[in-house]
Order: C-alpha cells, then sequence, then structure tokens
C-alpha cells in the first residue's frame, strides 16, 4: 500500500512555516492556506470540467421533442448534477486505483493524488459521500434513472479495476460509459428510446476513445517504451487503433443519417427537417478533424479538455446544434 501514499511535505519546511499567537493558544498561519490548499487539490480532482460529457442528459429531451417541457427540463438539470457527482466519485476510485501508473504518465503526474497534494484519506471520505448524494437525488427524480446510475456504477467500477487493461473491452466499455448518460435522460425525459440513437452514441464514442488510446499509444511509442502504462496495449497497436477509430467515426455518420431517415424526418415537432442533414456533414469533417490530429501527435490525451479548447470542435458543435434548432424553429 506504500505506493498509494500521497508524497509527504517537507518537515523542514513545514517548521519554518510562521506562528502567531491569540487568545492565548499558537496558530499556524499556514493552516489556513494548507486547508484550502487540500480544498482546491479535492475540487480538482472531482474534474469538474468532465461534467461537461453529463450534458448528453439533455439530448433525449431535445430529440423528443420536450424542448418546452418545464418538467423535463427540471429532471434533466437535477439528473446533470445527480449524474456529475457520481462520475467525480468514481474518478476519485479511478485515481487511487491508478496512482502508481499516474506517477510515471506524461501529463497524468500532475493530479492531486499523483503528485500527493490531495491526501488519500480526504479522497476516500469524498467518494461515499458523492455516491450517496447522487442516489438520493436521481432517486428523487425516477427509480429507473437511478437504476441507470447503479448500472454506471457498477460498470465503471469494473472498468476502473480491471476492464481498463484488457484491449478493445476498455473502449468499447467507454461508450457503454457515455450511452449509458443518454439512456439516463431518457429516463428523466420520460421519451421513447431511440435504437438509432443509441448505436449511434455507441459508435461515436468508440471512435473518440480509439483516438484517445491511439494518442497514448503514439506517445508511448515516441518515448522509446514498449508498453503503455496501466493498459493492456503496446506500441504496435497504433496501425490498429487508427484503422478502428476511424472505420467507426465513418460507422457513426452513416448510423447518423439512417437515424434521420428513419426517426428524425417523421418527427412531427420538426418543422424544417431538411435542415438536418447539415448534421451528418458536419459530423463528418469534425471526426476527421479528430483524427487528422491524432495521427499528427496532436490531439490532447484528454478528450473533454479538447473539445472544450478546440476552435474547431467548439465551431462544430455549435453548427450540429443550431441545425437542430432551426429544424425545429424555422
Amino acid at each position: 500500500m506504500d505506493s498509494l501514499e500521497p508524497q509527504r511535505a517537507d518537515p523542514a519546511l513545514l517548521a519554518a512555516r510562521p506562528r502567531a499567537k491569540a487568545s492565548g493558544a499558537q496558530i499556524d498561519l499556514a493552516l489556513a492556506p494548507a486547508n484550502r490548499g487540500v480544498a482546491f487539490a479535492l475540487l480538482k480532482s472531482l474534474r469538474l470540467h468532465q461534467w461537461a460529457k453529463n450534458l448528453l442528459v439533455f439530448v433525449p429531451l431535445v430529440l423528443g421533442g420536450k424542448i418546452l417541457s418545464g418538467e423535463a427540463w427540471s429532471a434533466c438539470v437535477l439528473g446533470f448534477i445527480a449524474f456529475g457527482l457520481l462520475a467525480s466519485a468514481t474518478y476519485l476510485v479511478n485515481d487511487l486505483r491508478d496512482l502508481p501508473f499516474d506517477r510515471l504518465h506524461w501529463s497524468k503526474c500532475a493530479r492531486p493524488l499523483a503528485n500527493g497534494d490531495l491526501p488519500t484519506a480526504v479522497a476516500l471520505a469524498a467518494i461515499p459521500l458523492g455516491v450517496f448524494a447522487s442516489l438520493i437525488i436521481a432517486a428523487s427524480v425516477d427509480r429507473g434513472a437511478a437504476m441507470v446510475l447503479l448500472v454506471y456504477a457498477a460498470l465503471t467500477l469494473t472498468y476502473s479495476f480491471r476492464l481498463k487493461r484488457v484491449p478493445m473491452v476498455d473502449v468499447f466499455a467507454l461508450a457503454v460509459l457515455f450511452t449509458l448518460r443518454i439512456v439516463f435522460g431518457i429516463f428523466l425525459a420520460k421519451v421513447a428510446v431511440s435504437p438509432w440513437l443509441l448505436v449511434f452514441s455507441m459508435f461515436l464514442f468508440m471512435s473518440l476513445s480509439l483516438a484517445k488510446r491511439h494518442t497514448e499509444v503514439g506517445r508511448t511509442g515516441a518515448r522509446g517504451r514498449e508498453h503503455v502504462n496501466g493498459r493492456g496495449y503496446v506500441a504496435k497497436d497504433g496501425p490498429l487503433l487508427l484503422g478502428l477509430g476511424v472505420s467507426t467515426a465513418v460507422g457513426a455518420v452513416l448510423i447518423m443519417v439512417l437515424y434521420l431517415v428513419n426517426e428524425a424526418f417523421s418527427a412531427t415537432f420538426y418543422k424544417s427537417p431538411t435542415v438536418l442533414w447539415a448534421v451528418p456533414a458536419i459530423l463528418f469533417l469534425w471526426l476527421s478533424h479528430v483524427w487528422l490530429l491524432a495521427g499528427r501527435d496532436q490531439l490532447d490525451d484528454d478528450p473533454v479538455h479538447f473539445a472544450l479548447t478546440d476552435r474547431t470542435s467548439l465551431c462544430c458543435g455549435f453548427l450540429m446544434a443550431a441545425a437542430f434548432v432551426g429544424a425545429w424553429q424555422l
């Protein structure tokens, strides 16, 4: 268990901290900044920027024609918070599990648990609090939604402890975890299940997960290493990951077209459904952009951070959202 312990502060530095007296007792003036440092480290470990993934819970509300339903919006907002709390708790579990590997990683070594900013005791206390709060919020909205959260928690823990080290199974599991967010949104918004939408989600997020692995494999090989730390991949897997990633990206575009033809165009709430033809075209350009950068080793190994900071990705996301709004309003 020694490898799971955070790095300790230098005793000499601790001894050098200034002290003052108040009400007859000594007070360590560095305690307040240190406590704030732990709080900030915990906040950073919760990866609030990753909550952007949970915007997927709103997709069924929009595509199901309930965009004007206040009840559906309220349920989805609460669901968004519940999913975020659960996901943050599982990130802490994942970071605790991967401490030895993260300390050897070129970017993950900066995570608060890996660099010693966050004590493991604090992380262990925060995990059950997050899970409990998440389930309480979800159950208050819909019991079926709470069951989806339990399935997500079980799968993500299985992923953290085992599946992430099994090649190909790991990217499939990640795609399922993303798709469960859409299933969660279906329960929250109380709309009909769309098989085409769920299959599209699987192909899209398998492609993005493969892009993440391709980046990790490529950078591992560039550093002269054979095996990716904490993963089941080796440097020679790069071409296979590239081929599978591009093919699943093309599959996602094709399935989006089939979704439009078989479901979206027949939906009565779209006034101008032909506007939706812009979506697969923009999707193709965006996925091509992702894989172009992946092939050049210019892709951030955190896909969410990449999507939130890359101008092309933000522009494509805005245009696809505008296409759905235009089809609904025009």
